[in-house]
């Protein structure tokens, strides 16, 4: 109590000396790699009058199979983030090369896709449960089980329930994800579609495995 003044201002407000924020530069990826830790923030210096401003993100997903995934503050929607080959679990599966998997998150707790994977045959085996991803890591699991259908190309011809090719997704909220498709078995069926699967997240902070 002698040194009172040393560490305390004259509002009572401890000094703390803190680093100041990392501004990435406008239109430039968020960072996967370095010295980050799940709620860290950065900046993106967008320009005012663009489609994507300003804007501070946190970092709320940190996984070595699924990637770095930001959650964006001030500006609705993240910038896309390429998902990589090694979220895989089938070997029966990749991602397509030219309509890549990618995830971006939203300010409101959303989750959305959208690319394609992609069978290494032509046909895909249908009426049963494959599954082809790796679990989803802490930070984009939803936060209920769910279904949600996907396009399935190419596609042949047909009339009735016999006609129609598909496939769907069912995502449960520890992570796991199975896929089931519907007449893919023509031969010609390669290319599952994750465009418009969008979920609201269960976490908000945490570490993926």
């Amino acid at each position: 109590m002698s040194a009172i003044k040393k560490n305390i201002t004259d509002n009572f407000k401890k000094i703390e000396n803190r680093n100041n924020i990392t501004v990435i530069p406008a239109g430039n990826s968020l960072p996967q790699s370095g010295n980050y830790e799940i709620g860290d923030r950065v900046f993106r210096d967008d320009p005012v009058a663009s489609l994507t401003y300003p804007s501070n993100y946190l970092l709320v997903a940190k996984s070595s199979t699924w990637g770095w995934h930001w959650r964006p503050i001030q500006t609705m929607l993240s910038p896309w983030v390429t998902v990589p080959s090694s979220c895989m679990e089938d070997s029966g599966f990749s991602l397509h090369p030219t309509f890549k998997f990618q995830i971006a998150l939203d300010s409101k707790g959303q989750c959305h896709w959208r690319g394609v994977i992609m069978s290494n045959n032509p046909g895909i085996t249908p009426a049963s449960s494959i599954a082809i991803l790796k679990f989803l890591p802490d930070g984009l699991k939803p936060n209920m089980n769910f279904m949600h259908t996907l396009a399935i190309s190419p596609v042949t011809g047909g009339a009735g329930k016999t006609g129609y090719v598909g496939g769907r997704i069912f995502m449960r909220s520890d992570g796991y994800t199975s896929f089931r498709f519907f007449n893919t078995g023509n031969g010609l069926s390669q290319n599952i579609w994750l465009d418009g699967l969008t979920y609201p997240n269960s976490e908000g902070f945490y570490y993926g495995a």
